[in-house]
């Protein structure tokens, strides 16, 4: 049968290889589809390189302003600070809790280093505009004005570096996350195999496999595995927090829980004691905001 139209996400493929952006390891496996049989899909990429190609040809090259430069900055950090937010606390915990991302500490005293030197570039370009000053005036004034321009600059841009680590480290982890979470296939319908999904850490005896996440509801709908004599950190729930024990046996709450016991937790309520003497397997729907207590 004569191919009419190309699945949504090979289409997308064929754009970003066209462009060139297409990622090393989907690249591999899209060249391999590229020398099949697939008539449709060679002449899309044809037509993709053929337009990109006229494009870019076509369009002279503008230099953007440096404020506009700024501005569309400031707009991809706020976008991914909006994109991420549903993200965010999924990715701390996979649905409970995990310790956000830092950077290390080499990279952190190369950045602020920079800044320093930055800050010194600046102290110099203004050093002309003070020695205008009066004599008198700057004499008594310099300590005092020299110490606030300092104490402002380093202020101004430890501030920048922080905001912009933050939309970095949100992004990463929005990245993690779309990877973890298994996506639809074409006709809506998705399905994880028991062999299927990965299985992460997120504290010490607990192992989490993420199946789905509703960016509506904010939920997530995830597989623990406590190891035996597993205790697990106190917490407070930020939503309806439900939970089905599939293999094992725990506690919550001070309840024994067993293999077909099911619990709900309203928004509000506090979990003081998770535990499990022989290990368990939990299927848990929860927000990914959960709070972590001491």
């Amino acid at each position: 049968m004569t191919e009419t139209q190309l699945p949504g996400e090979l289409e997308e493929q064929a754009i970003l290889y066209a462009l060139g952006i297409l990622d090393q390891e989907d690249r591999q496996v899209f060249l391999v589809r590229l020398q099949g049989e697939s008539d449709l899909l060679r002449k899309t990429v044809r037509a993709y390189q053929m337009t990109t190609g006229a494009l870019a040809e076509s369009v002279a090259p503008v230099k953007p302003p440096t404020i506009l430069r700024e501005r569309l900055v400031e707009g991809v950090a706020l976008e991914a600070a909006r994109e991420t937010e549903q993200f965010e606390s999924t990715a701390n915990t996979l649905a409970l809790s995990s310790v956000p991302i830092q950077p290390p500490d080499s990279l952190r005293e190369r950045l602020l280093s920079r800044i320093q030197d930055h800050s010194d570039v600046q102290l110099a370009q203004g050093e002309s505009a003070r020695l205008r000053v009066d004599t008198s005036v700057q004499n008594i004034s310099a300590p005092v004005r020299e110490t606030t321009t300092l104490s402002h600059i380093e202020g101004a841009h430890l501030n920048w570096f922080r905001s912009q680590w933050t939309a970095v480290s949100r992004f990463l982890r929005t990245v993690l996350i779309r990877a973890v979470v298994p996506r639809p296939s074409s006709d809506g319908l998705t399905f994880v195999k028991a062999s299927e999904g990965t299985w992460r850490g997120i504290a010490p005896g607990v192992m989490a496999k993420l199946l789905s996440f509703d960016p509506v509801s904010r939920r997530t709908t995830t597989v623990l595995r406590f190891a035996p004599g597993t205790r697990y950190a106190p917490h407070r729930h930020t939503a309806v927090e439900e939970l089905y024990v599939l293999e094992g046996g725990c506690s919550i709450a001070g309840r024994a829980m067993s293999v077909g016991d099911y619990h709900r937790a309203e928004s509000g309520t506090i979990h003081h004691d998770t535990s499990t003497d022989d290990g368990c397997m939990l299927l848990v729907i929860s927000s990914p905001q959960n709070e972590m207590l001491p």
